[in-house]
């Protein structure tokens, strides 16, 4: 191989990894996509795009994609009596956008590899070194391997190996919250209608989105201290019967409820890199960043990431000047 391999090596087949890889392909670079997973799982997670979201998506031609595999929805219940028309209230005039996570990671990284991205599975990267070039070391099948790029991009998630394998320094704040997700089917409540309800009387928060085949994501977030833990499938009784206490609409989570996906809580301690590049090497996503204060914009945060990073470091035009910061912090967002 020449001393750069590829344009572009992508840690991570998801969502942002796979996204970037399609736009970057598009534009006829040579990319190079990581990814461990044989198949796509179901995993607690975010499944919505705000409808700044779905604007970065048009921008990056992902929309017809994410579509695909997604369920519009044109309003959001807060708890205020009335629920809020996106479409005739946001900057966007758009709707959000439910999907299934895996479903929307298969259909962007077969995209990517229409696209012309070399995309490998079923890999273990081992380490990513910075430099000139950069390297990725990985181990497949076949034995391990070395390539290298002009850029080494990681999307491998919140818990990020690229971050320590580079020397990022990590920043952190704890949260005294925990985050419960879980896929259910049954759910009594409108399929065109987002609901997020906090309740300061319980000090729980609910979420509830519906992302097609009578398939609900459902939410809830709780004290870290005095509740007991909500993880696993046989906790879901009390996950229902909290979110009842927590909303105005408890009728919502009536009928016959049942789990179709891991019910799992995590820990809503934001951490974040404040320059996400250093000797070649980016992260976008989770990697950069695991949370936000504005909850549910993950998704978004990580389509805006996929934008400012092709815009800034190869000029790719998707409808604005290129700017030449990523994520420096949780709060660099919206601009």
């Amino acid at each position: 191989m020449p001393a750069h391999g590829y344009d572009v090596i992508v840690v991570g087949g998801g969502l942002g990894g796979a996204a970037l890889a399609r736009v970057m392909a598009e534009a006829g670079a040579r990319v190079l996509v990581l990814e461990q997973e044989a198949r796509f799982k179901d995993r607690v997670r975010g499944e919505f795009l705000a409808p700044w979201g779905v604007a970065e998506a048009r921008r990056l031609g992902l929309e017809d994609a994410i579509q695909r595999c997604g369920w519009w929805i044109p309003q959001i219940e807060m708890g205020l009596g009335q629920p809020r028309d996106l479409v005739a209230t946001t900057p966007q005039a758009m709707p959000a956008l439910a999907f299934s996570h895996p479903e929307l990671q298969e259909a962007l990284l077969g995209a990517a590899a229409a696209a012309g991205a070399d995309v490998r599975r079923e890999v273990a990267v081992t380490a990513i070194e910075p430099g000139e070039p950069p390297q990725v070391r990985f181990r497949s099948a076949g034995g391990d391997e070395v390539v290298t790029a002009r850029m080494v991009v990681a999307c491998d998630g919140r818990n990020s190996a690229a971050r320590k394998w580079v020397g990022f320094a990590v920043a952190r704040q704890p949260h005294p919250v925990l985050f419960a997700g879980v896929l259910v089917t049954g759910l009594a409540m409108p399929h065109d209608m987002a609901h997020y309800f906090f309740n300061p009387e319980t000090a729980t928060v609910v979420g509830v989105i519906y992302e097609g085949k009578d398939r609900y994501r459902a939410y809830l977030a709780y004290p870290r201290e005095g509740v007991e833990r909500l993880q696993g499938e046989q906790t879901l009784p009390r996950f229902l019967e909290y979110s009842r206490r927590t909303t105005l609409f408890p009728n919502f989570y009536d009928g016959s409820v049942r789990c179709i996906g891991p019910l799992a809580s995590f820990p809503c301690d934001e951490d974040w890199i404040e320059h996400p590049y250093s000797g070649g090497v980016a992260l976008i996503g989770d990697a950069a960043a695991t949370s936000d204060p504005a909850y549910g914009q993950g998704m978004s945060l990580t389509l805006r990431d996929v934008r400012t990073l092709s815009e800034a470091r190869w000029g790719i035009a998707t409808g604005r000047a290129p700017v030449m910061i990523m994520r420096a912090s949780t709060s660099t967002i919206f601009l």
